[in-house]
């Protein structure tokens, strides 16, 4: 439920625009961890902060518990009633069997690439239902394996536009998350690399077609936080050419992200003074794809004369035997404070991803004052300007990525001026105000388009 603070500021907004409709926006996405949750997460709570009426919908069950929850959200409708009648049941049984052995028959067998799918098929229907429909403009985010298309979209008024922040590749493809040099997409899919079993009328091809036959004859507006994905979503055959395509960069808030004194940082974590320290994080440890194994394995490689030590936030444990050099773990960080300090500390960065739409701990690294050396993979050189905020290695090359490491190690002078031209980046392009203010002047075009609104909608400028 919405905070008394909040409410305050929304009547407030009301007061002062007397003859101003309310707009209400609803957000939907899986989770409200992960890149997309916190991205998300952070544009709905700035949104309310402007005085917009925003909710956020989610379907992650320990939310409240944890006290992640933020403000005016609510689990989304979908879950499984108390008590079923007996057709309910057994339509839901049918279908769930039917998909887990369709999806056990294609993925079983050796794939031609490692890489993780969903399905735009959900054994229940999942309308807007629930006080879902009460919105005047829907915000998708990352649905992946929450929505079933189907009936999801046929439930939608054609009058209530649709506003989708991509945060992968999903929703543009058959159902994998990163194409990577697979461009099936952009016709209907098919001979799916990630299938043990592909072929030209494969899982891929169903979801596909699945995916076009629901969101078919209605515009959407997409959203990507980078250029790299926006040039893709513009070759997707799933979506209606009619709908638009724009990037508006994720934002951080400035108060949260800002450089720290390095000295002060390390002894509140009980860091050594002297040495390179270098940092890692993701939301696990253990994410293969995420480069961890790269990263222990880079800095492994640099000199003694270093005298770099590794330093690694998020959840699990990292792989055993990779690094020889010292590590220290600090577990999940879940505040934005506790970040801060971590970026603070570091010396450099490491994004050794093998894939990514955009990096937000790039963006807060930078914010903090400390340059990022990265693998030059989907959307990260938007934000590591080879040479200007960071440096780039090559895809995968873990001799390159060390070498890119060491430059920086050798260079006090060099990092510096890294450090200060990435703050100006992110004052620049990557903060929460930008980010509010595009999504304002889309929010606003798209309402009038649609005919539900003739003027701006309240709140502060």
């Amino acid at each position: 439920m919405p905070s008394e603070a909040g409410i305050a500021r929304r009547r407030q907004t009301r007061l002062a625009h007397p003859g101003t409709t309310v707009v209400r926006i609803h957000h939907i996405n899986a989770y409200l961890n992960g890149g997309a949750g916190v991205a998300s997460r952070r544009l709905h709570q700035a949104l309310l902060a402007e005085g917009i009426e925003s909710r956020y919908w989610h379907g992650d069950p320990m939310a409240a518990a944890a006290g992640m929850e933020p403000e005016a959200a609510a689990r989304l409708p979908w879950g499984p009633p108390a008590c079923w009648h007996l057709p309910a049941a057994l339509s839901f049984g049918r279908r769930w069997v039917h998909e887990r052995v369709l999806r056990s028959f294609y993925r079983r067998g050796r794939p031609r690439r490692f890489g993780m799918y969903s399905s735009p098929v959900r054994p229940a229907a999942t309308p807007l239902t629930g006080g879902l429909e009460a919105c005047d403009l829907l915000h998708l985010h990352w649905v992946s394996r929450t929505i079933d298309y189907a009936s999801f979209f046929a439930s939608v008024p054609e009058t209530v536009p649709v506003v989708w922040t991509l945060h992968d590749m999903q929703p543009l493809t058959g159902g994998c998350h990163q194409a990577f040099d697979c461009d099936r997409f952009r016709d209907a899919c098919g001979d799916c690399p990630i299938l043990g079993r592909p072929g030209p009328r494969d899982l891929s091809h169903r979801d596909h077609q699945v995916k076009h036959r629901a969101v078919a004859g209605r515009p959407m507006h997409l959203v990507t936080p980078s250029r790299w994905l926006e040039s893709l979503a513009r070759q997707s055959s799933i979506f209606d050419p009619a709908g638009t395509v724009q990037t508006i960069r994720n934002g951080i808030s400035l108060a949260d992200f800002s450089p720290l004194d390095k000295a002060e940082a390390r002894r509140r974590l009980r860091l050594p003074e002297q040495g390179l320290i270098v940092a890692y994080g993701a939301e696990s440890l253990q994410n293969e794809p995420k480069g961890i194994r790269e990263f222990l394995e880079a800095i492994s490689r640099l000199p003694s004369r270093c005298q770099v030590s590794g330093l690694l936030f998020g959840n699990d444990q990292p792989p055993a035997g990779v690094a020889t050099v010292p590590l220290v773990n600090l577990g999940f960080l879940a505040t934005a404070e506790a970040q801060r300090v971590a970026y603070s500390a570091a010396d450099i960065f490491a994004l050794p991803s093998h894939a990514e739409t955009i990096s937000q701990t790039a963006v807060e690294a930078l914010a903090c004052g400390t340059p990022v050396v990265a693998f030059a993979v989907g959307g990260v050189p938007e934000i590591v300007r080879h040479g200007e905020t960071g440096l780039l290695a090559r895809p995968r090359d873990v001799e390159d990525l060390a070498a890119q490491m060491l430059v920086l190690a050798e260079d006090v002078t060099y990092r510096r001026r890294l450090a200060a031209a990435g703050g100006r980046l992110v004052h620049e392009e990557f903060t929460v105000a930008v980010q509010v203010r595009r999504y304002r002047e889309l929010y606003e075009r798209v309402l009038a388009e649609h005919g539900r609104r003739s003027r701006p909608f309240g709140g502060r400028r």
